[in-house]
């Protein structure tokens, strides 16, 4: 079995994003891709939607194992407009905890302690356990 190994998001990459938005202005709309969750474009000021914050332990006790289908990010909200925090190697084990369901109607698992994976990431569909706030 093949633990979870969170990789970090690289910062040139953060390094080269602001350089384009300070030659060119801040975009005014942004779309994330297909494989990191489902695409939709938002104003860049509402891009991650996600007020809650991470579901409480104490209410969330639950913790099943998935596997990532291809290498995918884990977020800071159950939105693919959220920033991501890191990626899950293919085929890495990950313990999920509860997951929610978004405004638009997508699933998504919380790891505790990492943040947020879109449910059709993942092997066996992410948690079966919705997330108590």
């Amino acid at each position: 079995m093949t633990r979870m190994t969170l990789t970090p998001v690289r910062t040139a990459a953060a390094a080269l994003s602001l350089a384009v938005v300070g030659l060119l202005g801040a975009p005014a709309a942004h779309a994330a891709p297909n494989a990191t969750g489902p695409t939709t474009t938002a104003p860049v000021a509402a891009a991650c939607p996600w007020t809650k914050g991470a579901p409480a332990s104490n209410l969330n006790p639950y913790s099943e194992t998935d596997y990532a289908n291809g290498s995918v990010p884990v977020r800071k909200g159950p939105y693919g407009e959220c920033d991501p925090v890191g990626t899950i190697p293919s085929g890495g084990s990950v313990a999920v905890n509860c997951y929610v369901t978004n405004s638009f109607g997508n699933t998504w698992s919380y790891i505790r302690g990492y943040g947020w994976i879109y449910d059709s990431n993942l092997r066996y569909g992410g948690s079966t356990h919705p997330c108590r706030f």
